[in-house]
């Protein structure tokens, strides 16, 4: 910063305030630090919604468990079902949730046999925002398999959705 003298009514004094250079410099710095923070400030808070959304389907099958060991049977719920048996989104109230969820059969196993709703069922989990990896839902199963639809198919190997 420079500083220069100047006459103003008669009297001298300082002058000091920034040059457009330096101005442009501060800028170009901050819209760098800009262009790298943002993001990953992006993919945390990604991971942060993925995260509420496998809790929510850790509970809702800690619910489905419940249901099964009172009535010896699992509940479809769908995610848009005014007063289900099942909690049907991932926060403390469906505005704020990351994720709806919704219970549904099991798909069929390798011998293409489907099983019933006394057998197996499946918590999926949907996230309500674009997620930055592409992932349709979280889904665990009452079996015990679990992992994500990325891109329309289903997988259990990426770390991505269950790590």
């Amino acid at each position: 910063m420079k500083q220069k003298t100047a006459l103003l009514r008669g009297q001298k004094f300082p002058v000091s305030g920034f040059t457009l250079i330096e101005v442009m410099i501060t800028v170009a710095v901050i819209g760098l630090l800009a262009a790298i923070a943002y993001p990953s400030y992006v993919d945390q808070i990604a991971k942060g919604k993925r995260t509420e959304c496998r809790a929510g389907v850790l509970q809702a099958m800690q619910q489905q468990e419940r249901y099964f060991s009172q009535m010896n049977t699992y509940v479809k719920v769908a995610s848009t079902a005014t007063s289900p048996p099942i909690k049907v989104f991932s926060g403390d109230n469906l505005n704020g949730s990351a994720c709806t969820i919704a219970s549904v059969a099991c798909q069929a196993d390798a011998s293409g046999t489907v099983p019933t709703e006394t057998q197996c069922i499946e918590v999926q989990a949907t996230p309500r925002a674009t997620d930055p990896k592409k992932i349709n839902y979280l889904y665990l199963t009452s079996n015990g398999q679990r992992g994500c639809d990325v891109s329309g198919t289903r997988t259990t190997t990426d770390k991505t959705c269950w790590p």
